[in-house]
């Protein structure tokens, strides 16, 4: 027993100074990243902590069952948390059908002009949503005054980045490869996948996978996309590269600012930029590749990144990758280059997303759904209203990401985030224990901030404008 009267009350003392230490670890991780509900609140705890563990250490005996007590409890907390409980996964029942991207919202509003043979004959076989439509037409468009957030300055960063990037995607149509020496097609597909994932993230990629490319996942026609409207989408490419370009935390706290279309903007172009050098090498090495880019797509992105390890469909219908949230934008070179496939992953956003709602709770629109999943084209998830909120859009002249702002697993990537992200993944209830803390720290609504960096300043709307007007 001499041993347990030595060790027990330095290993006691040792668990409770520690727990204090983490909690001023957090107020500084939170004081980094200029957050002062959490700082406040985490400084508030760790200073009570801390006065109790002085008067723990005044007392002038303290039985030896109670030193015992302490790392015993830090040990039963440890297994808790360490448990591993494989998550749910997302359903698909099936069978999973191609969407025509004529039916996308986006292609409603930038390809049909109304009056056009297009707008006639897309409205004859849809007429539930012209009148929706029309009355969406009949906002300010993104860029333009009337809406909320609009600066004769500021609105014009993003038009201005998406007027490149048109320019730029112009080149992603057609995927002929270019006639190479026979060396060229001789490496393993694990070379290929090697160097091809290391450019990627040379040209400024955070996160790269490859997938086989789901058939289903190519939209069925034109519509948006440059070429004929209608034309039937052949794409019988094998194998699809996916590329996530992280989006700053320090602008999507903005949201829903224009700021946050200035951050959408640059990242769309950094993935497009990523992804035609990648598909343009592949061509050189002799494979057909095509890249599918903002405003170019033929494939849907974020179904085929989850096929490729990248992340999860989340409730806001985005998707959540494990380092960065919803905070990516993506791009996809599809090939028929062999590759080595990455496996999809599961880290608890099924489990997550139905027992948190903040994006739901959150949305000014009340587009994402507080309900269950549903079958979607023969997979389970969240239904969105796609039109409610891109109305939301046109009013507020940004394209919101208030979604994107409050989902717990956009925190940056600071040590205590970190840690958090690796014990949510575990089981279930270390992922209700984060919630409640997401909540007792950042709030249920969590603040935006207000300050917008010196080159994007306008007059500030605040979140008491936005909830007024919430449709």
């Amino acid at each position: 027993m001499e041993w347990a009267r030595f060790f027990l009350p330095i290993i006691s003392r040792i668990l409770l100074g520690s727990v204090a230490a983490a909690g001023f670890l957090f107020t500084a991780c939170s004081l980094f990243e200029k957050r002062v509900r959490p700082a406040l609140r985490s400084l508030l705890l760790s200073m009570l902590w801390l006065t109790g563990y002085w008067l723990f250490l005044s007392a002038r005996h303290i039985p030896l069952w109670v030193d015992a007590l302490i790392p015993g409890f830090a040990m039963m907390l440890l297994i808790l948390v360490l448990i591993r409980i494989p998550p749910p996964v997302m359903k698909r029942p099936g069978p999973e059908s191609r969407i025509d991207e004529r039916d996308a919202l986006f292609h409603r509003f930038y390809r049909l002009e109304p009056g056009s043979r297009e707008y006639k004959i897309f409205y004859r076989t849809h007429p539930d949503l012209e009148y929706v439509d029309n009355a969406i037409r009949n906002l300010p468009n993104l860029g333009e005054p009337g809406s909320r957030s609009w600066h004769p300055l500021s609105s014009l960063y993003p038009l201005s980045i998406f007027d490149v990037l048109e320019d730029l995607t112009r080149g992603a149509d057609g995927d002929d490869p270019d006639p190479v020496s026979r060396e060229s097609r001789l490496f393993t597909p694990e070379e290929y996948t090697r160097r091809v994932k290391g450019m990627a993230r040379y040209l400024g990629a955070d996160s790269v996978g490859a997938a086989p490319l789901n058939p289903a996942y190519v939209y069925s026609h034109i519509g948006r996309s440059p070429g004929p409207w209608g034309k039937a989408v052949t794409l019988d490419h094998s194998n699809a590269i996916v590329i996530a370009v992280e989006m700053k935390h320090e602008m999507i706290r903005y949201a829903p600012d224009v700021a946050v279309t200035t951050e959408s903007a640059c990242r769309y172009f950094d993935a497009a930029k990523a992804a035609l050098v990648i598909a343009r090498i592949l061509k050189r090495w002799g494979f057909r590749a095509r890249a599918h880019v903002d405003a170019n797509y033929r494939v849907l992105c974020v179904p085929v990144a989850v096929d490729a390890g990248l992340g999860e469909l989340g409730r806001l219908g985005l998707l959540i990758t494990p380092q960065f949230g919803p905070r990516v934008r993506l791009a996809v070179v599809t090939t028929d280059m062999p590759l080595i496939h990455d496996a999809p992953v599961h880290f608890g956003v099924q489990d997550f997303c139905r027992i948190c709602m903040k994006c739901a709770v959150n949305c000014p629109s009340g587009a994402i759904s507080r309900e269950e999943k549903i079958n979607i084209r023969g997979i389970e998830k969240w239904q969105s209203v796609q039109e409610s909120c891109y109305r939301f859009w046109r009013r507020q002249g940004s394209d919101c990401s208030l979604c994107v702002r409050v989902c717990p697993y956009s925190h940056p990537a600071s040590p205590i985030h970190n840690v958090i992200r690796r014990v949510t993944a575990r089981n279930p209830w270390n992922r209700r224990a984060a919630l409640l803390g997401d909540d007792f720290f950042y709030g249920r609504r969590p603040a935006r901030s207000l300050k917008l960096p010196e080159w994007h300043r306008r007059d500030i709307i605040t979140d008491e404008t936005v909830f007024k007007n919430k449709e």
